[in-house]
Formats: structure tokens, C-alpha cells, sequence
């Protein structure tokens, strides 16, 4: 796997796994190792949410020690990761992707580990925290500037209240939760007592979404000015070109300024290629995020994420086809 996007402590975790994989003497790099490469950098945003939640790397150690079992030889030369640690590499890169960063942190990794549910790291914070949808909500929580990262911001619930709240979040994006998120992640929940009560009393999922796509945000109090622009948004193909339309006032005052100013179109030539950088990343990968809506891994649906990946998808791919 690649790893430019990854920040320079997320790189060094990936080299220290490697490391505790060979203290170990194991022939491959696995969940457990990555954990220990998390919290071997104490100043790392993942390390640090961990030891607000009591969990360090003595502690680490002891558990994994509990359940793995020191390898007999040492291991020679490049040591591979596990199928589940690829995974964890993975799902790290589709979490930064889908809170619209540009880079992969030791945090991404955290919740990326978190997520991929089934291997030894995640078995062993399990154990210590309860319930584990803390991690992610710390992590949250931190970069919301919160002074106690520790402190869930939503109260411990049932495993279809963590799915209906980590729904809502996935489907505001990068923008705040609205009660409009909440309603539709809710209502898309299949087996919750919410859904199946709402559908008793004869609520069309579908029609909900239907009007909720025909009320204006701005006249409700879910209204923020970046879900608003982003509803005037459109992305389309004409011929080999894509076309990134913004419709929202705001944006065409400046887009009307900078063209007079600069007597026409801009475009990436020389120093300036480096401006549109952030830009050529970014729809790229909103493309990525769309694509896989679209178009699911069918192992996912069996991961610990599935029944969010499917709220997720119930939600968006109607829309997305229209």
C-alpha cells in the first residue's frame, strides 16, 4: 500500500508495527502491532485520545501478551503485513476520505482499527473500554476542540443508537449533524425499535427523503451556510471534461472579483498548478466517496461497519442515481 498521503507520524507508526512485529519475532505485521506503533507516539493525536480513555502502551503490552504468543525465530528482512492489518491500512485511508482530509493521521489509523473490529488490537481496547464507540467519539471530540476528549458527546446506547448516530455523522460529511442526518439514518436502521415502529405507523422512508429534498435548509434551524452551498452543487461530465459547478452567491461574487482581476479564465499553468492542488485532490476524492456508494465491496457489508455502510448507501444511492 501507499503511503503519501500518510502524515510523517502515521509513518512511523507503520515503522514502528514493523519493529514490535520483529521484538515479537513474528514473520508478519499484524492489528496488534499497528496499536503498539499508535501508542509508541505518546504525543500523537491517537495516542493521546487512548490515554485520556486510560489505555497506554504498558497496558497494550500486558493484554497483548495475554492472547499472542512470541514467534521461535527471528524474523529476516521485510516483514508483511496481515490481511487483517491491510484492511486496517485501508479502512484508514476511507476514513480520512470520508471526514474530507487530505492527509491520513495516526488518528485515521485509531479509528480505522476501531472500525476493522475483528483483529487482536481491536479485541484488546475492547476489553478495556466500554463501549468501544468511544474511541470514535473522542476522536471526534478532539478535533471539535473539546478540552475532555474522554467524554462521549452522545450518551452510551444500544448498538442501534452507535449505528443510527455514526450513520448521521457519515452522512453530514464535514458538515454538522442536522436532525434531518438523525431522521434518515434512523428511519433506514432496519431491525431498530425506532424504524420498525415509524413503519408500523405506515412512515415511507423514501417519502421522507423526498421532502426532506424539497424543504429549503435556510428556513429551518438545521441551516448552515456550507450544507446550503453544497445543495446548489453539481458535478458533471461533458464530453472528456468534468465540470465542477458552484451556483451559491457567495462564491460566484468572489469567481466574478478574481475574473475581472485577472482579465479571464485561471488556469493551473506554472506556480499556480499548486493552488489548484487542493482543489484536483479534493474532487477527486468526493468521485472516490461517490464510487463506493455506488459500487460496494460485497466484503464490507460483513465488516463491523456494515450496518452503517448500508444506512449510508440507502440514503445516498437514490439520490446519486436520479
Amino acid at each position: 500500500m501507499p503511503f503519501e498521503r500518510f502524515t510523517p507520524e502515521a509513518r512511523k507508526v507503520v515503522v514502528t508495527a514493523q519493529e514490535e512485529a520483529r521484538l515479537l519475532k513474528h514473520n508478519f505485521i499484524d492489528t496488534e502491532h499497528i496499536l503498539l506503533g499508535l501508542l509508541d507516539a505518546p504525543d500523537s493525536k491517537a495516542a493521546r485520545v487512548l490515554q485520556q480513555l486510560g489505555y497506554d502502551k504498558e497496558k497494550a503490552q500486558a493484554d497483548i501478551a495475554a492472547v499472542v504468543k512470541p514467534g521461535t525465530k527471528e524474523p529476516r528482512g521485510h516483514i508483511p503485513f496481515a490481511p487483517r492489518a491491510k484492511k486496517t491500512l485501508e479502512l484508514a485511508l476511507r476514513e480520512a476520505q470520508q471526514l474530507h482530509h487530505t492527509s491520513i493521521g495516526t488518528e485515521h489509523i485509531l479509528l480505522a482499527l476501531v472500525a476493522e473490529g475483528e483483529g487482536v488490537g481491536a479485541n484488546v481496547l475492547a476489553e478495556r473500554i466500554h463501549p468501544l464507540s468511544k474511541v470514535r467519539a473522542a476522536v471526534l471530540a478532539s478535533w471539535e476542540g473539546s478540552k475532555d476528549v474522554a467524554a462521549d458527546p452522545w450518551p452510551a446506547g444500544t448498538s442501534a443508537t452507535e449505528d443510527t448516530v455514526s450513520a448521521a455523522r457519515a452522512l453530514a460529511g464535514g458538515a454538522p449533524v442536522g436532525s434531518h442526518h438523525l431522521l434518515e439514518a434512523m428511519l433506514r436502521a432496519e431491525n431498530s425499535m425506532a424504524a420498525k415502529a415509524l413503519r408500523e405507523l405506515g412512515v415511507d422512508p423514501d417519502a421522507v427523503a423526498a421532502k426532506l429534498d424539497e424543504l429549503d435548509p435556510e428556513t429551518t434551524t438545521d441551516a448552515n451556510p456550507e450544507e446550503v452551498a453544497a445543495r446548489t452543487m453539481e458535478i458533471r461530465l461533458v464530453d472528456d471534461e468534468v465540470h465542477l459547478i458552484l451556483r451559491d452567491p457567495t462564491t460566484v461574487t468572489i469567481a466574478k472579483k478574481v475574473t475581472e482581476l485577472s482579465n479571464g479564465p485561471i488556469r493551473g499553468v506554472g506556480p499556480v498548478a499548486g493552488m489548484f492542488v487542493p482543489l484536483w485532490r479534493s474532487t477527486n476524492q468526493l468521485l472516490q466517496q461517490i464510487q463506493g456508494v455506488l459500487e460496494p465491496e460485497p466484503e464490507e457489508d460483513e465488516s463491523s461497519r456494515g450496518n452503517v455502510a448500508k444506512i449510508v448507501r440507502a440514503v445516498l444511492t437514490p439520490r446519486l442515481r436520479r
